[in-house]
């Protein structure tokens, strides 16, 4: 848990053009290490593919005909991403897997209404997770399970699909099936959702309360855990209320409750407005986090040998651009210095919450809101979000340590957190909340990793971290930029770059200074 104090200023120093300004007053970051070792499943750095016409699938991994991009698959294998999450979504509402197997020129293209484009099934079952061997993930795979008459899933198809994917091509049709179609190895996946969304009306779907989801997840689960008792199933959680019900009715069946979390920034000539209510968005989904890990772990009592756990399974930062004196949500906004530090402040909470949170999975890799943007057809551009996410998932991992922050803030209030999905239900007006967010773990008996995000938009702050016993820092990575609204461009690529640096302090504090929505990660290293 991070506790503050109330900022008392000790000198102002107006920097550079007057935007930004330096706190003398020091933050204090203390790590310490826990008697109990906690794990941080490494998971929490999944992604997630959608057709969701923003050339993610066609037009970002593969080209418009489904055929893949070498060059991208060669940037995305850089990132060791654990896990991905397809074909959906909301588009996995009117997705029909059977139409996405076979000779690819039989394939139908049809009109999604989800996302008002096309889907032409090119890159279907079996390219997909061909694509993941080449990207070295594992697959993580969502089942059709809406109600509409005409476009929803049934459990018999969901069933077909695993048996095409996992079945013996000796021994079951589905198997049979795809070796026919030449993969005769199974691919041997292990997790799969049960719907998208269920509690919403969004594309082919009319809304489900969570006695009727939950009553529906309860057969499907089951039969599947009956027929393949060693997959990974995952059901949709949603509020505290949600999950409580869909716990009571179907939990004994599954392992994951998924969530779903959109950081909102508005933004007005290039330059976000009202800063703090983004970049303490992430406080505010931890507050949500909170209350759902005390759920589970009332549930959890009797099932301390695999206990549920929560997976993100979608999470960003949207951007809504202002137009003709309009708000509009668009993935076209790049990828800019504060979304780093809303990223790495998701990511942090994460860790924090480990190991409640047990998967995490930010969409998209590609375009979209994506860590990598392609430009023509052979050439790709990587967002400031592709060097944060290869960063963390080299070095934060391993089992999680105590920190406490002591420095500047504000309350919840102030602040005033904006963002959509499953936590509008937290109230923490009266919470207060640090500038300066971090998080530790512990990577091997010798390593330790620090990371430390300024959550203000305007001044520079000092932080001391106090280290364990023992260890020394020794190298600093650090992504930072004077302007807040900065980001690569086709033009301009490395405007913004991580930068290391090697260091050598051996007493017990590491002081450092991080410019506003600056991220940093401390490497140490026992004496």
């Amino acid at each position: 848990m991070q506790k503050t104090k109330t900022a008392v200023c000790i000198a102002l120093l107006i920097w550079m053009s007057g935007v930004v300004t330096v706190i003398a007053q020091t933050t204090r970051v203390t790590v310490t290490i826990p008697e109990q070792r906690i794990p941080i499943d490494p998971m929490i750095y999944g992604q997630m593919l959608e057709n969701v016409n923003d050339s993610v699938i066609y037009g970002g991994v593969t080209d418009g005909n489904g055929n893949v991009q070498p060059h991208i698959t060669k940037l995305l294998k850089e990132l060791d991403i654990p896990v991905m999450r397809w074909p959906g979504g909301t588009v996995i509402h009117e997705y029909r897997w059977r139409e996405g197997i076979g000779p690819r020129q039989l394939r139908p293209v049809v009109n999604t209404y989800a996302w008002k484009g096309t889907e032409n099934y090119q890159f279907g079952t079996d390219e997909f997770l061909n694509w993941c061997k080449d990207v070295n993930t594992a697959a993580y795979i969502n089942f059709n399970m809406a109600n509409h008459p005409l476009y929803g899933g049934t459990l018999w198809e969901a069933l077909d699909w695993i048996e095409y994917v996992n079945g013996s091509a000796d021994t079951t049709n589905g198997g049979r099936l795809r070796a026919a179609y030449g993969h005769k190895a199974p691919y041997n996946v292990q997790y799969w959702g049960i719907g998208n969304e269920n509690y919403g009306p969004w594309g082919r779907h009319n809304v489900e309360t969570a006695a009727e989801y939950g009553s529906r997840l309860a057969l499907w689960a089951s039969t599947i855990r009956n027929k393949y008792p060693g997959l990974r199933l995952l059901g949709v959680g949603h509020t505290l209320d949600w999950n409580r019900t869909v716990l009571e009715k179907s939990g004994k069946d599954i392992d994951f409750l998924t969530q779903h979390y959109y950081v909102v920034s508005k933004l007005k000539d290039g330059s976000i407005q009202n800063p703090d209510h983004t970049l303490f968005a992430p406080a505010k989904m931890e507050a949500h986090l909170r209350s759902l890990g005390n759920l589970l772990a009332n549930y959890n009592k009797d099932r301390t040998n695999n206990p549920i756990r929560l997976s993100i399974d979608e999470w960003n930062n949207r951007h809504s651009v202002l137009q003709n004196n309009e708000y509009k949500f668009t993935r076209q906004s790049p990828r800019r210095q504060f979304d780093a530090a809303v990223a790495a402040g998701m990511l942090n909470v994460f860790i924090r919450q480990s190991p409640v949170v047990g998967m995490a999975n930010y969409i998209f890799p590609v375009n979209g809101h994506g860590l990598i943007r392609t430009i023509g057809t052979d050439d790709a551009l990587k967002t400031p979000l592709f060097y944060l996410f290869k960063q963390y998932r080299q070095w934060m991992t391993g089992t999680k340590l105590d920190v406490t922050v002591n420095g500047p803030g504000i309350t919840g209030a102030a602040a005033a957190p904006t963002i959509d999905g499953d936590c509008k239900e937290v109230q923490m007006d009266s919470e207060q909340l640090a500038y300066i967010d971090a998080a530790a773990v512990q990577s091997t008996e010798e390593t330790v990793y620090v990371s430390l995000v300024n959550r203000s938009f305007n001044s520079s702050r000092e932080v001391a971290v106090v280290l364990p016993a023992g260890y020394r820092a020794v190298e600093v990575w650090e992504l930072q930029q004077t302007n807040i609204n900065a980001f690569n461009s086709p033009e301009n690529r490395d405007v913004l770059v991580p930068k290391t640096r090697l260091i050598n302090r051996r007493k017990g504090a590491y002081t450092t200074r991080l410019l506003p929505c600056a991220v940093m990660l401390l490497k140490l290293e026992k004496k």
